[in-house]
């Protein structure tokens, strides 16, 4: 139903490539349904993720599950524990749960990921959690939508 053309998003990512972003997911955009703003599916939703030269990220958990490929660039993913190098074409999974980093391996080059997630759904049903590390590794929530019982 949505065209979502490369150079749209290219044009984006180079005017919010100087913005401090976040230390859990660099530069994060969601594509949305530009007719309301929600996710384009009411159970999935995407997002384009750089990673700026040389930008590590600190680690963040959230319950929703996550595939990642790599649209361009070369770098290292941490999931569960387990490192994971990757370049251009690959695609991984993080389970939702599990303790996430990634590194941009290039000191000159952007790192882009596209990343499905069924975040939606969790946040429909009031599940969505999301938790972080902060510089010290302490403990700190980046997001909640749980409901009370």
């Amino acid at each position: 139903m949505f065209v979502y053309r490369w150079e749209q998003t290219e044009k984006m990512l180079r005017q919010v490539r100087d913005h401090d972003g976040s230390p859990y997911e660099g530069i994060l955009v969601e594509y949305v349904n530009p007719a309301n703003g929600e996710p384009v599916y009411k159970t999935m939703t995407f997002f384009i993720q750089m990673l700026r030269p040389g930008e590590k990220l600190l680690p963040v958990r959230q319950n929703a599950s996550l595939i990642y490929t790599v649209f361009s660039g070369r770098g290292t993913s941490i999931v569960g524990g387990q490192t994971f190098d990757w370049e251009p074409f690959d695609t991984f999974c993080v389970p939702g749960g599990e303790w996430l980093e990634h590194v941009n391996g290039s000191a000159s080059e952007d790192s882009i990921l596209l990343v499905s997630s069924d975040e939606p759904t969790l946040r429909k049903l009031g599940f969505s959690l999301k938790h972080g590390r902060d510089r010290n590794g302490d403990l700190i929530v980046l997001e909640s939508s749980t409901r009370s019982a």
